[in-house]
């Protein structure tokens, strides 16, 4: 048991010996110097009992004590303070060194699928893909950790009329100004092109469509590529095959991992027998000749428009796909829970699939939850660019991060990891909802709350343990306190569980990183004040930096960070 759980059951007792009918809640004690943990509870249990709460608050501490707590003592108008014994630091700090998960709380495990990136074919990736895969790559490893069943889906963006343009601007290159523009498509024309060059093509064939007529024609494409043309779906396999290798190369390098490359794509032999049903069951309805459904509920507007299902014209909107695509997931692959990743301007479309899904049934005991994150700014306040003024690409950062970090670290494997490091943490060390600022020198920067000061802490704990190694010194089994800077690093590792637990109840990596830095900022005054090498028992201390550096080294895995032994 946990301290935070023992500090809880005593509670619980506590509260039933004083016929408080209510589940208590402790928190890490804000005044350190008060004690190790803290319940605020008793104010407004008092208020409710009609009861003076420092005298309820007195009397739950006296039947909270026992043996793991050094002290137990009220503050305030009714705040109940938790000093642990030494004892049962050093004791549930063994108890995290010698459990390979580091006492985390398991659950039962759940099918998940979790969908983030969401790139689309023939667009360059771009800084909200950034915070897709950086995000959704971590809490992928978070929900792992606690013991899901978990599927990644990168679902692309792969389908509609965005590839009725695309083909469009392939006609144009090979010459087409007017009439049929099929002849002038071939898969051939395709071999050996790149991914820039694909977008050159989306991007000649959109600005063409401010042409009515271009418009219908690229429409026209769309029609016939999803009603199966041979020549345009060889065509459109050719250019989805491209922007796949392309977006792998950097998925790769990102080290985002993903099960599934599903597109809408793989929604649209789902979409009419879908659109049949909701409409057999009177659920969808016509609407000046379009199709579309009624969402309500899940704090969604009293005014908030019906689901675009159909236009006019027959075509399928994203929404459709989207829905299509839910459904697949929950009836083929058993997902009990659905995790989607993207910036928060989708929040309304999200929530009324959502709606929609459990109108109709189709997520009948299935958990949905939309993880939004807000938007990267620069210096500015603006939305972060180059210094030419243009939309930064993923590339640019990514490749802005590898210079800056090559500056400063030697070794080119461990620049790498460090740079990737830094741009991954300045995404993740803030709550993911407030978006955060792109500056570069700060987030490379070896001082402060960064990946990089990270890194060089693991490195640091690495090489004591290391030279220990080198001369004969084996860390104790047994986790021992000798200096109150040791007892305040162990309690900071001691919290990791219900950092983890915390990390995947709200789907936020900030508490992973959150705790990665306060356990290696609480090290840092250890190491200060405590030699390790040169202490009278080097063993003792070096089991305490061997907890620290299994623990900043797992949150640094869960954050998706290459943990690096040497700098």
């Amino acid at each position: 048991m946990s301290v935070k759980s023992a500090a809880l059951a005593a509670l619980a007792s506590a509260y039933e010996l004083n016929g408080l009918e209510a589940a208590p809640s402790i928190v890490r004690s804000t005044r350190p110097e008060f004690g190790d943990l803290q319940c605020n509870d008793l104010m407004r249990l008092a208020k409710f009992g009609r009861k003076n709460p420092r005298l309820l608050a007195a009397e739950v501490a006296e039947a909270a004590r026992g043996a793991l707590f050094e002290d137990v003592s009220v503050a305030g108008p009714g705040f109940i303070n938790f000093r642990l014994t030494d004892a049962a630091v050093a004791a549930e700090a063994t108890t995290m060194l010698a459990d390979t998960s580091l006492a985390a709380e398991k659950t039962e495990p759940i099918r998940t699928v979790i969908d983030f990136g969401g790139p689309n074919v023939a667009k360059a990736l771009h800084v909200g893909h950034l915070r897709s895969f950086v995000i959704g790559e971590s809490l992928r490893r978070i929900l792992v950790e606690i013991g899901h069943d978990v599927l990644s889906d990168i679902h692309l963006g792969d389908w509609g009329l965005q590839m009725g343009k695309l083909l469009l601007g392939a006609a144009q290159a090979a010459g087409w100004k007017a009439g049929d523009p099929i002849p002038f498509i071939g898969p051939s024309a395709f071999e050996g092109m790149t991914v820039e060059e694909l977008g050159a093509l989306y991007k000649s064939g959109n600005a063409a469509c401010e042409d009515e007529t271009s418009l219908a024609h690229a429409r026209m494409l769309t029609t016939k590529l999803q009603d199966g043309d041979p020549l345009l779906a060889e065509s459109w396999a050719r250019m989805r095959a491209i922007s796949l290798a392309s977006i792998a190369a950097t998925v790769g390098m990102l080290g985002a991992h993903f099960d599934l490359f599903k597109g809408e794509s793989d929604a649209h032999s789902e979409v009419a027998p879908m659109l049949d049903d909701l409409t057999a069951r009177g659920l969808a309805r016509k609407s000046d000749g379009a199709l579309v459904i009624d969402v309500s509920g899940d704090g969604l507007p009293d005014n908030v428009p019906p689901l675009l299902l159909q236009k006019r014209d027959g075509a399928a909107l994203y929404g459709t796909t989207d829905l299509a695509t839910l459904r697949q997931r929950v009836r083929d692959i058993g997902a009990q829970q659905i995790v989607y990743c993207t910036d928060d301007r989708q929040a309304l479309h999200i929530a009324s699939v959502f709606s929609v899904a459990r109108t109709a049934g189709y997520a009948d005991g299935v958990e949905l939850r939309h993880v939004t994150f807000g938007t990267v700014r620069g210096n500015d306040g603006k939305p972060f660019k180059t210094r030419d003024g243009s939309a930064a690409s993923l590339d640019d950062m990514i490749n802005l991060a590898l210079a800056k970090s090559s500056e400063k670290v030697a070794d080119s494997q461990a620049a790498t990891a460090v740079g990737l490091g830094a741009l991954k943490f300045a995404d993740l060390s803030t709550p993911r909802k407030t978006g955060y600022v792109f500056d570069i020198d700060r987030m490379i920067s070896f001082e402060g709350r960064t990946g990089p000061y990270l890194q060089y802490a693991y490195a640091r704990i690495c090489s004591i343990l290391d030279k220990a190694a080198e001369a004969g010194i084996v860390p104790e089994e047994t986790v021992s306190i000798s200096h109150p800077s040791e007892r305040a690093v162990l309690m900071e590792c001691l919290w990791y569980p219900h950092a983890l637990s915390e990390a995947a109840r709200q789907l936020e990596s900030f508490e992973i990183a959150d705790r990665a830095y306060q356990v290696a900022d609480a090290f840092s005054r250890f190491y200060t004040d405590c030699p390790v090498l040169k202490a009278e028992d080097p063993s003792g201390r070096l089991a305490t930096c061997k907890l620290v550096e299994r623990v900043i080294g797992k949150c640094l895995e869960l954050l998706g960070m290459t943990p690096v032994r040497r700098m």
